[in-house]
């Protein structure tokens, strides 16, 4: 579908339940900061992810189908700002003025959006109280869209009340198609008032005037000589004239040109063609339902007719169909035009002219300006087209290009917010940063948590490092806390910050749980381990330092310039007070943390014993030495 009908669900979700409502469903269904361009195709399915998308996220109470029906009434109501409501208001007087023309509005329309795949939809009976519309599409489940299309056009531009009753489907055996039947209930008198007048009262009669004293007769219609048909097939050189069996009788004299020796006449109408718009059987009862809409047909190539016929040609004479054939493949006539029923004749006439865009179409149908009608508009649309097409196609790419252009700056700025994103969450946790994002004070932002684990790691030898190589020390640091990050990233701990030689880490903020202490203990393990094999594996000499406490602590976001989320409490002075007194390669733990994890299956420790710690004079604290699977008892 077209980008228009995307940019009128924009236009009106943004009105009616504002923009932040819009951003919310474009992000759900994948399409977030997307700016919809008119003329750009876009898949089908997008907007009924759409409809869904608001089911969600509008939360009134709305189904799918409501929305659909909101989305057609959108539409209506947002292409007057491309000027077509002009269009609309002058396809009839009637409101069933404008339904037997819908198929005629969308094939004028192919001219500015060539790419359309429009429905076509045609009326089957009329009465007093409304009419049958038939509706037939490729898509499916765009019925409630064409009903909310038709409330809003009735209301709008007729000013009566419509309601619509979807009917039972009658078999329809075009592939992927689907055919829908409506009982469109509204006022229709006056049309029916109306047409009734207008054929009852065709013939003027005689009227005898006063002029002069004497009498002038003057002759009704009905009083004109009648037409011959060799002169209304000049007329239109294109006319095909047909039996209720489809039986072709007669034909233009142009056709007759094009497919010469009558090879035409006699033949069945489905032999030699076939409707392109609107899309039914061909049989006589949907022909002679057609007369008020603008149908399409494909003549098939001369070549393609006689081959039907080889069988009864000699061998020499097929040989030769078949060669020609393969030149004039690609050369199929497209007639438009109207059917009408003439009882004199007990047959169908259908009026056309070529459908023609431009010179090479007409060449390529084998057509010459020579063989158009001269009253028909065909000659001047095929030279204007050629005129005016290059300058048209330069105005329609720049057109394009801008609307790509801008396309790309959005896809630009979402990179660069993304990136944004990721270095702000970098420094405050996610959570935080949207609460600030949404004007939240910063103090506001403090929080409280009673148990949290808070790991210190240390390099212990770095200032050694430095000493000698600063370039080595500045390598050595990247490559150690690049490993740390990458394992931070496997549990469900948070990076605070890094201050010189010194790396800390949090577990049950944030975001709490009550898993920290053990997810801080097997981070600590995961960073002595890695550590090793570097050292192993590498000329890197470097030891670290671990110790980590458990306690209750605040956090929040502290200072406007380069602004950190930062914990406070005795908890983080008593964990910078393990890793400050553990020893190169050990994990050392206080008594809290040790008491914790011995409810806890796998981990083995180690007494240490007292140990002297500044500001806390003596403490009982532990080694973490490792992590040992349960083992799984085999049942007996």
């Amino acid at each position: 579908m077209y980008g228009m009908l995307l940019e009128s669900v924009q236009h009106f979700i943004q009105l009616e339940y504002g923009e932040e409502t819009w951003l919310a469903i474009l992000e759900s269904v994948g399409y977030r900061n997307t700016v919809f361009r008119t003329h750009h195709i876009y898949p089908d399915e997008l907007i009924m992810k759409l409809a869904d998308a608001a089911v969600t996220l509008v939360a009134n109470g709305s189904t799918r189908q409501d929305f659909l029906r909101f989305f057609g009434r959108c539409f209506v109501r947002y292409f007057s700002h491309y000027g077509y409501e002009k269009f609309i208001k002058v396809c009839g007087r009637y409101f069933c003025d404008f339904l037997t023309g819908i198929d005629n509005i969308h094939l004028q329309m192919r001219y500015m959006y060539p790419k359309m795949v429009s429905p076509s939809m045609y009326i089957s009976h009329e009465d007093a109280d409304g009419v049958l519309l038939h509706y037939r599409t490729t898509r499916n489940g765009f019925c409630p869209y064409l009903i909310g299309q038709l409330h809003q056009i009735a209301n709008d531009f007729y000013g009566i009340p419509l309601t619509v009753e979807e009917l039972p489907n009658t078999p329809f055996s075009q592939e992927e198609s689907y055919q829908f039947r409506f009982r469109l209930n509204f006022d229709n008198r006056d049309y029916m008032a109306g047409r009734a007048a207008c054929n009852g009262s065709l013939e003027l009669g005689r009227i005898n005037i006063s002029n002069r004293g004497s009498v002038k007769t003057i002759a009704s219609e009905k009083a004109l000589s009648s037409l011959s048909s060799s002169i209304l097939m000049q007329l239109f050189p294109f006319t095909l004239v047909f039996r209720p069996n489809l039986e072709i009788i007669s034909a233009g004299r142009q056709l007759k040109n094009m497919f010469p020796g009558d090879m035409l006449i006699g033949q069945p109408l489905p032999d030699v063609a076939r409707i392109r718009r609107p899309k039914l059987l061909f049989t006589w009862d949907n022909l002679y339902s057609l007369q008020k809409v603008l149908c399409e047909m494909e003549i098939l190539p001369a070549s393609q007719i006689e081959r039907k016929n080889t069988r009864h040609l000699a061998p020499e004479r097929a040989d030769a169909v078949a060669h020609r054939g393969a030149k004039e493949e690609s050369r199929r006539l497209l007639l438009q035009g109207q059917l009408r029923y003439l009882s004199d004749w007990d047959a169908m006439i259908f009026l056309c002219n070529p459908l023609i865009n431009n010179l090479e179409d007409m060449d390529g149908m084998g057509l010459t300006i020579n063989d158009l009608s001269l009253h028909g508009h065909g000659r001047d649309m095929v030279m204007a087209g050629w005129q005016h097409n290059s300058r048209l196609e330069d105005l329609y790419e720049r057109a394009e290009e801008r609307s790509q252009q801008l396309q790309q700056t959005y896809e630009l700025q979402d990179e660069w917010k993304k990136r944004g994103d990721k270095l702000l969450y970098s420094m405050i946790p996610q959570s935080v940063a949207d609460s600030l994002r949404s004007g939240t004070d910063p103090v506001n932002t403090c929080q409280a948590f009673e148990s949290i684990t808070v790991l210190f790691v240390e390099l212990a030898n770095i200032d050694e490092i430095t000493a000698t190589s600063p370039m080595e020390a500045v390598s050595c640091m990247n490559s150690v806390f690049s490993c740390f990050d990458n394992i931070i990233d496997q549990h469900s701990v948070y990076k605070v910050e890094t201050v010189g030689k010194v790396y800390m880490v949090v577990g049950g903020a944030p975001e709490t749980n009550e898993t920290h202490v053990r997810d801080v203990a097997l981070v600590a393990l995961s960073f002595r381990d890695e550590i090793e094999k570097i050292v192993n594996s590498s000329e890197m000499s470097v030891h670290i330092r671990i110790g980590f406490h458990t306690g209750s602590a605040v956090a929040g976001v502290v200072g406007r310039k380069m602004p950190r989320y930062c914990f406070f409490g005795d908890t983080i002075n008593t964990a910078a007070r393990m890793q400050t007194t553990s020893l190169p390669g050990k994990i050392h733990i206080s008594h809290n943390s040790f008491c914790r994890l011995q409810k806890l299956d796998g981990f083995v420790c180690e007494l240490r014993g007292t140990v002297l710690v500044k500001g806390k004079g003596e403490m009982n604290t532990h080694w973490l030495l490792r992590y040992e699977l349960p083992s799984i008892e085999e049942p007996k």
